[in-house]
């Protein structure tokens, strides 16, 4: 995998802008837990000789989330009653779909404003400042990869800003865990947030994909697919990875013996899917419908003036469709 350009970052008020600043700039160190460590999949400190351009899952993920999570129960129980009561009924408020496994005090302001941490049972975990205006949430998921990103452009990135706790160190496989919600289905060995509610997953060997959540619903969009419709690219999928997905425009059609060498979006139909122009290797050139992951139909270029009233533009070669 390879990480390509920077897409906009647009965290707003919940990872940059003067709240956060307070919540995590003005604070005290309290009895903190380690910093996020690559080994899980979490932020690289400073100074580390681990290369920060290409985050990976720790291998033994399963017996090590074991061992944590015994570590954990055993942290719950015997944490200060007050900390974990007073964690627990803020995360209620804060973050209600949290079911808190784990609890710590991260830090205090000189006020007496307290800043916890939680880890949930399912999902991102999540630091919880307990204002005076109301109980804050952070999400774990969101911090680390603002330190990613923010670290990807360059910049110093303090460590002891992720989350800490044991529970909380699979950033990864937590936005793994939003893929599989949105029907992804691959070995995911890189991801980040790159906004609230937008993610990238890089697969080991393959093209990646891009997850949104909207109205509570995930949507996937194969980084192929986004690089032709948004003229950008994912920065966990090469071009030869997107590329390699091509073959799929003509599978199972009457040109399935064409190559794609090129590949154009002409664009999309609610009822019907998306449309492409494909240049076959042979010089020939086709149109083709392509709805929920294959190719339903396709069509000669000579009928793209009637359709799209413009010409293919990738060959003046037609083909015949069916």
């Amino acid at each position: 995998m390879i990480r390509l350009g920077l897409a906009a970052l647009a965290f707003g008020a919940l990872l940059a802008g003067p709240a956060s600043a307070q919540m995590l700039g003005t604070l005290q160190p309290s009895a903190a837990g380690p910093p996020s460590n690559p080994e899980y999949g979490g932020g690289i400190p400073i100074g580390s000789n681990v290369d920060p351009n290409r985050v990976t899952v720790r291998r033994d993920t399963w017996a090590s989330r074991r061992r944590d999570r015994q570590r954990s129960d055993e942290a719950l129980a015997s944490a200060m009653p007050q900390v974990r009561e007073e964690a627990v009924r803020l995360a209620a408020s804060a973050a209600p779909e949290c079911n808190v496994i784990d609890a710590s005090l991260r830090a205090t302001r000189a006020s007496g404003e307290k800043l916890y941490e939680v880890a949930c049972e399912a999902g991102p975990g999540y630091l919880i400042e307990a204002s005076t205006n109301g109980p804050r949430a952070q999400d774990c998921v969101l911090q680390w990869s603002a330190g990613e990103l923010a670290r990807e452009r360059g910049e110093d990135v303090d460590p002891n800003q992720n989350c800490g706790l044991p529970d909380n160190q699979y950033p990864i496989d937590v936005i793994a865990a939003y893929g599989r919600d949105a029907g992804v289905d691959c070995n995911v060995d890189q991801a980040v947030a790159m906004a609230e509610n937008l993610y990238e997953i890089g697969c080991a060997d393959r093209d990646g994909w891009r997850l949104e959540k909207r109205a509570g619903q995930w949507r996937a969009t194969s980084c192929w697919e986004f690089g032709l419709k948004a003229d950008s690219a994912c920065r966990f999928s090469s071009a030869s990875e997107s590329k390699a997905e091509w073959p799929r425009f003509v599978a199972g059609t009457v040109i399935s013996d064409c190559v794609p060498d090129a590949v154009s979006w002409m664009g999309d139909n609610p009822g019907r899917g998306s449309f492409y122009e494909i240049r076959c290797r042979s010089g020939e050139g086709l149109l083709v419908q392509f709805r929920e992951g294959a190719a339903e139909r396709t069509f000669s270029c000579a009928e793209a003036p009637r359709i799209f009233r413009r010409p293919c533009s990738l060959t003046t070669q037609p083909s015949g469709g069916a």
